[in-house]
């Protein structure tokens, strides 16, 4: 089991910087196979970017951070951690969802996310998104793939295309939930790619009709003691030491060994393994430098730089999935994971960072209003990962030209290995744990074990 220390106890084989998913997954696996191993995590906790509070508020816990278990056949690691230590699951509420959609300054109810008069125009964005993703294979790596024209923002694909209003901002508005920031800036080849991967537009976006809540069919069900549990469960396998409240300043790679320098300590080691999310490594000095690809990744950092929020209300008589931007902005995205009676807890995500002043209950209640007009917010829980030094963004969605960059900026430098979620393509948990284990066998590669 795992132990939290003051400081460095004797020699350690392998030092891990960051505590997230893959760092844990890392020092398990290297634990096991009978290394000393050092977490060394900034934070006064461990999990990064997943962070569960429980009994937050009214005796309901809050996720401050990626929550959502997705599906199992893309996010078959994460589901093993799941099913072998049995965590429950809490796939909130199944009522009948009402389902609002705002477009073009009109709130209109019901299935269809479009006026009548658009269903030409949807169709047509419908067919184009579908054409672009049949060029990729969903087997062969995208960066072996002559898909270079697809890896730029949606408008430039777009084009020519005569969108409805409705039709264009409704897409508009999805891009910007997925990616965290406004439509032109991530690429969309990721988004393409996971169409290729799940057979179908509708099976990767909200354009399906949904048969319950549509946060929990899109995104999957939340762990019902949190995701905590999960990176719990991860580290219940691990004899690492853990060093928290250590910020790491620089790694020497000298070629016998590893000198890494902390805000307490300098320690040396045979090997590391960086887990730090990738727009906080141009803040640590490492010698030699990293990689052009990963120096590159680092200085740009991740797309995703608008807010998640955790609303508590009340007045909110059915389950509900809003989806648009208010005039002026506001939420892209706001659904009801939980619902009893005129209670609710709604996520939602902004347009755009800080286009909410989130720490002010009325101005997010009267963000939510476009979507439901009476709702009363009882309190607000969100954390501001942009602003964050150890985290400089939220979830890790790529910008034009990182796809091809992303491979090559993890693979190894000397003794120095990388891992987290920013280096893979399936995101959140299951990018953890994958480039964990890569890094730990390629950490096992270098000792000779």
């Amino acid at each position: 089991m795992h132990r939290v220390v003051d400081s460095p106890q004797g020699k350690y084989d392998v030092a891990i910087l960051g505590g997230g998913f893959a760092g844990a997954t890392a020092s398990r696996q290297l634990t096991r196979a009978g290394l000393r191993v050092l977490i060394i995590e900034a934070r006064d906790r461990l999990a990064g970017r997943m962070w569960s509070q429980p009994a937050y508020f009214d005796g309901h816990a809050v996720e401050w951070g990626g929550a959502f278990m997705l599906d199992r056949p893309s996010y078959p690691l994460t589901w093993k951690e799941i099913d072998e230590h049995d965590l429950r699951l809490d796939w909130g509420s199944l009522a009948k969802t009402k389902l609002i959609w705002l477009s073009d300054g009109q709130r209109r109810v019901g299935p269809m996310p479009v006026p009548l008069d658009e269903l030409v125009s949807f169709e047509r964005l419908l067919l184009r998104i579908s054409e672009l993703a049949s060029r990729i294979d969903p087997i062969q790596p995208i960066e072996d793939q002559d898909v270079a024209d697809l890896d730029v923002p949606w408008p430039s694909l777009l084009e020519g295309l005569a969108l409805g209003p409705h039709t264009r901002e409704l897409f508009s508005t999805h891009i910007v939930t997925l990616a965290g920031d406004p439509w032109d800036v991530p690429s969309a080849l990721p988004l393409l790619h996971t169409i290729a991967k799940s057979g179908s537009v509708s099976a990767a976006t909200f354009f399906a009709a949904p048969y319950d809540t549509p946060m929990a069919r899109t995104l999957g069900p939340q762990l019902a003691d949190g995701t905590g549990a999960l990176h719990d469960a991860v580290m219940s396998g691990s004899d690492a030491d853990v060093l928290l409240g250590t910020e790491v300043v620089a790694v020497e790679d000298t070629g016998a060994d590893v000198r890494v320098t902390t805000s307490t300590a300098t320690l040396t080691v045979e090997a590391v393994v960086c887990a730090l999310p990738i727009g906080v490594l141009s803040g640590v000095r490492f010698s030699p430098g990293l990689s052009p690809e990963l120096n590159t990744l680092a200085s740009q950092g991740v797309a995703g730089q608008a807010e998640k929020v955790t609303v508590f209300v009340s007045n909110c008589p059915e389950p509900f999935y809003a989806h648009g931007i208010p005039p002026g902005g506001g939420f892209a995205t706001a659904s009801t994971t939980f619902h009893d009676g005129d209670r609710a807890i709604v996520v939602g995500f902004t347009s755009e960072a800080g286009i909410v002043d989130l720490d002010d209950v009325g101005a997010v209640q009267n963000s939510l209003r476009q979507y439901v007009p009476d709702i009363t917010v009882d309190a607000v829980a969100w954390h501001d990962w942009a602003g964050d030094q150890y985290s400089r963004g939220t979830w890790s969605y790529l910008r034009p030209g990182q796809s091809t960059l992303r491979p090559k900026a993890r693979q190894r430098q000397g003794r120095i290995t990388f891992a987290g979620s920013d280096f893979d393509a399936r995101l959140g948990v299951e990018g953890a744990l994958h480039t964990g284990g890569l890094a730990a066998e390629e950490v096992l590669g270098i000792l000779g074990r």
